[in-house]
């Protein structure tokens, strides 16, 4: 042992005659050795005195000199490891208690967001009563304008076929009249042509009868020339043969004239001829002229009352087509404030297929629409997106709904087997209990050696959640309370009720915990006999220190330390040792 020079008569004087060893075994050994002759320790606490006496593993042991340090500094490790633990511990419970908070505060949202849910549902479930109400609003409204659109349809299309009539009668008048302007452009053309024709011989007779003039010129100056000639032949007789060969030529000339003369007074009477046909003719045709005109006077005086009941049809037209426009304007408007007022199409709202108003309903429903208006009035202002608000809050309020059924029907299965369940316990339950408080007062006899117990429900009416008074009398002792048993005699009633229950339910094995350790000895005989009337069924593992429970048990397991933190399990079969001892004493 190694130690300072001052300590050192202080080591010499407490290890004379004493050895030291590193463990236990070897120390065993050199004793063995030495014949048991020194005293020998070793480093962690044990020593063998002289003679062979063991000794160790106890607190006193633990005060040595020599195995304070080892102790020591055995103690500071396991301070420290059990520091450790504790920062662990207290990490663990600082996470807990965080976590603790966490749930804490996630279950008051939870209940705040389950108040929010249960305000918004009250809040939805009035949205949809006022969405329900604006909705049968907008379908008398949608009826009422169905029905004038109805209306409007009726007369569009009466004025649709009467302008379809008037364009006929207008297209027939049109092609009469067409029919007449062709008659007419031909019957001009005709006349134009005459006229022409008429014109062509009035100035074909003008130039013949300028040819007859300048012929009949001729004649009157060869007439006067023939007079001077005759006043000359008169005159100049010497000169007659000349003269009459001249003369003679002037007659053959006189004849050629005669006879051109004739011609041209046939042709004449001929041209006058012609000029009276063609004056016939243009009276005829001036006569037919007239006809036409009087036929075109009708025609234009029906062609004028023809354009007159055109226009009677065109302003009618006009004023079908402004009544149209005017309706498909206010058509439009009142589309237009369907959409802004109630959110739906002219379509959508004729979708809807809402029977009409007719003269028969429409008081009715025009009544029916003041009660509604005065009731949005009373409803006061609304809000477009209502409809969209109500689409999104019907569709969580149809799963909501459908959550709701679920749960509802599971609530009632669950009640359901809750309720056939706790029937069943009540049963179970209340046989059990009779057969426990049977056996109990049997049991409690057979323990006590007489006297009486018994157990009472608190509240028989509530099998389930009753409390169970347990009544128990000693022989020779009037008891009314529990408590002025004294504490072996409590113990002893509380063996009494579990014998009384494992009787009623035996069970494979049964493991007791120094529950005979408040007994006396008389007490705990009493406990190993009825142990042992037991064990035909159960296998019962004892925990004891009492010597009557040893004497009862079969086969005795002991724990010793030989060395320090090691413990060494002693069996002892109890029946092998009876078995010996009957081969030994036969």
């Amino acid at each position: 042992v190694d130690t300072k020079d001052k300590f050192r008569p202080v080591i010499e004087l407490l290890l004379i005659r004493t050895l030291v060893f590193d463990n236990i075994d070897n120390a065993s050994a050199a004793a063995k050795t030495l014949n048991y002759k020194v005293k020998i320790v070793t480093l962690d606490g044990q020593v063998i005195n002289a003679g062979g006496a063991f000794t160790g593993g106890s607190a006193k042991r633990d005060s040595g000199i020599l195995s304070r340090l080892t102790e020591i500094s055995a103690l500071k490790e396991k301070g420290e490891a059990l520091n450790g633990k504790i920062a662990e511990h207290e990490n663990a419970i600082l996470e807990i208690l965080s976590e603790y908070k966490a749930v804490l505060e996630a279950q008051k949202n939870a209940e705040q967001e389950r108040e929010i849910l249960i305000t918004l549902s009250r809040g939805q479930f009035s949205a949809l009563d006022n969405a329900n109400a604006k909705y049968e609003a907008n379908r008398n409204i949608i009826e009422k304008l169905t029905n004038d659109y109805d209306n409007l349809v009726g007369k569009q299309s009466m004025a649709d076929a009467e302008i379809i009539r008037l364009t006929g009668e207008f297209n027939a008048a049109s092609d009469r009249m067409e029919a007449l302007k062709e008659f007419r452009s031909t019957k001009s053309e005709e006349m134009g042509v005459l006229d022409e024709k008429y014109d062509e011989l009035g100035q074909r007779a003008n130039e013949i009868f300028v040819q007859a003039t300048q012929v009949q010129g001729e004649i009157d100056g060869i007439e006067r020339l023939i007079e001077s000639i005759d006043e000359r032949l008169a005159g100049l007789a010497a000169d007659r043969e000349n003269q009459e060969k001249k003369i003679a030529e002037i007659v053959a000339k006189r004849d050629s004239m005669d006879e051109i003369r004739s011609e041209n007074q046939s042709q004449y009477k001929e041209i006058e001829r012609k000029i009276e046909l063609l004056h016939d003719e243009r009276r005829q045709l001036e006569s037919g002229t007239d006809e036409y005109e009087r036929v075109l006077a009708d025609i234009r005086v029906k062609l004028k009352e023809r354009n007159a009941s055109r226009d009677v049809c065109y302003q009618a037209v006009l004023r079908d087509d402004n009544e149209l426009m005017r309706l498909r304007e206010k058509q439009e408007k009142l589309g237009a404030q369907l959409l802004d007022d109630y959110d739906i199409t002219y379509e959508d709202a004729v979708s809807l297929n809402y029977p009409p108003v007719t003269a028969e309903n429409r008081e009715e429903i025009a009544a029916i629409q003041s009660e509604a208006r005065k009731k949005l009035k009373s409803i006061g202002n609304y809000n477009p997106a209502d409809i969209e608000e109500y689409a999104t809050v019907k569709m969580r309020y149809d799963e909501l709904n459908a959550q709701y059924v679920d749960l509802t029907s599971s609530y009632d299965e669950l009640t359901g087997i809750i309720s056939r369940l706790e029937e069943e316990m009540k049963n179970s339950f209340t046989t059990a209990f009779e057969a426990i408080n049977k056996n109990f007062g049997i049991t409690f006899k057979e323990l006590f050696g007489g006297g009486s117990a018994e157990l009472n429900l608190v509240d028989p009416e509530d099998v389930l959640n009753t409390g169970i008074e347990i009544k128990a009398a000693p022989p020779g002792k009037i008891i009314k309370n529990m408590s002025l048993l004294s504490g072996g005699e409590q113990s002893f009633v509380a063996i009494a009720l579990l014998f009384a229950i494992l009787k009623v339910n035996p069970t494979p094995f049964c493991i007791l915990d120094e529950i005979e350790a408040a007994l006396d000895e008389v007490n705990v005989y009493r406990f190993g006999e009825y142990i042992k009337k037991l064990a035909s069924g159960t296998q019962f593992i004892l925990i004891t220190h009492r010597r009557g429970t040893m004497e009862v048990g079969n086969r005795l397991y002991g724990v010793t330390m030989p060395q320090r933190g090691i413990s060494q399990a002693i069996e002892l079969n109890v029946s092998e040792i009876e078995g010996k001892q009957k081969e030994l004493l036969g």
